[in-house]
């Protein structure tokens, strides 16, 4: 089940994706939403909520497509292994980066994408309840509470 339609995107969340890109990271991020939900969100799709965080995963899913798709164009475009980083004229000097270094910086930039994806979603679901799973907390009556007490 996709929770976010375009309209919705567009007109609500105000998102600037093109429509040709929408379908496909709209199935990831409701998927993703029914794993941490634990598929609590099938049952709440009709909640902005759920289609706001649907909205933002989106969001978070095309930066991860355009930090691969660098990754993959760095080292496509690789002819000799190297790219030139920079070039200097007073005595002449030039540096180069390996094609290596640029995709790896491109996928660190997806891998933390991808870890943050949690946190993206929680801000919508946090109050929710949508988040809790059943367990206990550490925190106390001193405390504020923790998320699965909200």
């Amino acid at each position: 089940m996709v929770y976010a339609t375009y309209d919705y995107y567009v007109g609500t969340y105000y998102g600037q994706m093109p429509e040709s890109d929408f379908g496909r990271l709209a199935v990831r991020a409701s998927s993703y939403l029914d794993y941490i939900t634990l598929g609590k969100a099938a049952k709440n799709a009709d909640l902005d909520a759920v289609q706001m965080a649907c909205c933002a995963l989106i969001d978070a899913y095309a930066d991860v497509e355009r930090a691969k798709s660098a990754a993959t164009k760095s080292l496509d475009s690789m002819q000799d292994g190297s790219e030139l980083q920079s070039q200097s004229v007073g005595n002449w000097s030039r540096t180069y980066r390996s094609g290596a270094d640029t995709a790896s910086g491109a996928l660190a930039t997806a891998a933390e994408v991808e870890k943050g994806l949690y946190l993206i979603a929680s801000r919508y679901l946090l109050t929710t309840g949508l988040l809790y799973r059943g367990r206990g907390c550490a925190c106390g009556d001193d405390v504020p509470p923790c998320c699965y007490h909200l």
